[in-house]
């Protein structure tokens, strides 16, 4: 998601992307590979220091500068642990430094994680900072409770951006079936996204109704999720489709008949704007920025943690999904999400600070 942000200006201006290689990080780069966006990655072994990467960040800093010039603008996508790198670059070549925020750590129930040591180097960067972007004023508000120098920081809210070449309304495929289908999308971390509390409310669901399934796309495996499922007798209305590739997602969200999240925090959920650029509506809980992107027209809300709340919320979808107006949410999620609407807002603020 950071990627697709950076990306939303390549019809504008050139960006140059310094970061840490690794696999994941490759393929997406060649996602995102246009002649506005140059690639210059940092190779490091296993075990390498701290020091030794910002050393390494340093000497590849000097020679985008002697090869294309002083950069108008720094632009930090997470403080840590890059911003004093940004801190010490912008200060060295008087360039200005905008951050944008994406760490969930600043959230009430995470914050406790940050180390003295953290915490300090957050104040030294946003003292440092001409502005801060979050993709919720939910994030920003979080980042104020836990580091009061960012109050002082200019402030805009900018979305994250959808690729809606990709996610957009369409035609489903056949499915073969009138069984409805549920779709919940994630990396099944447990302790954010609280898979465990879908599959107990599905459960206590399938033995009210059995007119649906779940399906789960998901990044990485989670041992405890295999193992619930298959101790309950879940496997034949949960399937676990493992990774897909953004256009097989699209695809699936067409195809379901609703998104489900259950998520204990949130900051702002791209599958979410995904699932709204292709008109299709969601149960979700009240966490983090949700509620600033959903609403009556294309949501069912219920506080985190809540099953019984979801029981009920999952249960009412099921009989009133085809009351939502797909071609609205669908038209509300392009014009809020797109990436010509996001590239538009970073080019603003871009030329309002390196005026």
């Amino acid at each position: 998601f950071i990627l697709r942000q950076i990306a939303t200006v390549s019809e504008h201006t050139t960006s140059i992307v310094l970061h840490h290689i690794d696999q994941s990080f490759r393929e997406e780069c060649a996602k995102q590979m246009n002649p506005h966006i140059i690639f210059r990655p940092i190779f490091t072994q296993e075990g390498t220091l701290k020091i030794q990467m910002i050393r390494a960040y340093s000497y590849e800093v000097e020679k985008i500068i002697s090869k294309y010039g002083k950069p108008d603008l720094i632009h930090l996508h997470v403080a840590l642990p890059l911003g004093p790198l940004a801190v010490f670059l912008s200060k060295r070549y008087n360039i200005p430094l905008i951050i944008s925020e994406h760490w969930s750590v600043y959230q009430a129930q995470n914050r406790k994680l940050l180390s003295w040591k953290q915490k300090w180097h957050l104040r030294q960067i946003y003292r440092q900072a001409k502005h801060l972007t979050t993709v919720s004023d939910d994030l920003h508000e979080a980042i104020m409770e836990t580091v009061p120098a960012a109050r002082k920081v200019p402030y805009t809210p900018i979305s994250n951006a959808i690729d809606t070449s990709i996610f957009h309304i369409g035609e489903a495929t056949e499915r073969g079936s009138a069984v409805k289908r549920i779709l919940h999308v994630s990396t099944l971390d447990n302790k954010a996204k609280n898979i465990l509390g879908i599959l107990r409310t599905v459960k206590s669901l399938h033995q009210k109704r059995s007119d649906f399934e779940l399906d789960i796309i998901h990044d990485l495996r989670n041992e405890s999720v295999e193992q619930y499922i298959q101790e309950n007798g879940l496997q034949e209305f949960v399937h676990l489709l493992g990774r897909k590739s953004e256009a097989k997602v699209a695809q699936a969200i067409r195809n379901c008949d609703f998104m489900l999240q259950f998520s204990n925090y949130e900051n702002q959920p791209c599958v979410l704007l995904e699932s709204f650029c292709c008109g299709k509506p969601v149960v979700a809980t009240t966490a983090g920025g949700i509620p600033e992107i959903a609403n009556q027209s294309n949501a069912r809300m219920l506080a985190p943690r809540d099953e019984e709340m979801l029981l009920k919320e999952m249960d009412y979808m099921l009989d009133h999904f085809q009351e939502y107006d797909a071609a609205l949410i669908s038209q509300d999620g392009m014009q809020r999400y797109g990436i010509k609407v996001i590239g538009e807002k970073f080019m603003d603020l871009y030329r309002q600070i390196a005026h």
